[in-house]
């Protein structure tokens, strides 16, 4: 098995908790050199967010979507509330409690992509953790054109997270 050669995540603790509170904040940063509305649709449109994460139904105008996982490591379904959108710039969702955080940059034609999940337990960091690399580093070569990462390759970093 093989380690990836990707940036991982960094764990700071929580901004809004009490003193003294075990959660954190994990957080990643990629670039790519591709436009923000190609990174903006890659994100965002369920025919694209197809080719590395899952798809959704329904009209996030309304604030609820469902979404659907469709790789190896994941293929469950559940209803994910749109907390805020501003497009082609960032997004806030609640996926059963999980608070994400997209925010998007450009600047010429490379976009970078500012990626933060809130409130998670620190004894859960580890075993989240490698998940967001993996998806982030799906999002990257999806829109690279390269080979897509396997779960397989993640697990070992469990440490990195810690």
């Amino acid at each position: 098995m093989s380690i990836p050669t990707t940036f991982p995540g960094v764990v700071r603790p929580e901004r809004d908790c009490p003193d003294g509170s075990n959660l954190v904040t994990l957080q990643y940063q990629r670039a790519v050199v591709r436009s923000l509305g190609e990174v903006w649709t890659a994100l965002t449109d369920p025919e694209s967010l197809l080719h590395w994460y899952g798809s959704y139904t329904g009209d996030p105008t309304t604030g609820w979507i469902r979404l659907t996982m469709t790789d190896q490591h994941d293929s469950a379904t559940t209803d994910v509330r749109v907390v805020r959108c501003t497009p082609p710039t960032g997004f806030v969702v609640d996926i059963d409690g999980w608070l994400l955080e997209v925010s998007l940059h450009a600047v010429g034609q490379v976009t970078t992509v500012e990626f933060s999940h809130r409130h998670v337990p620190r004894s859960q960091a580890g075993e989240i953790g490698p998940g967001w690399q993996y998806y982030l580093d799906r999002l990257e070569a999806t829109l690279l054109g390269s080979r897509l990462p396997q779960w397989d390759e993640y697990p070992d970093l469990v440490d990195e997270y810690r």
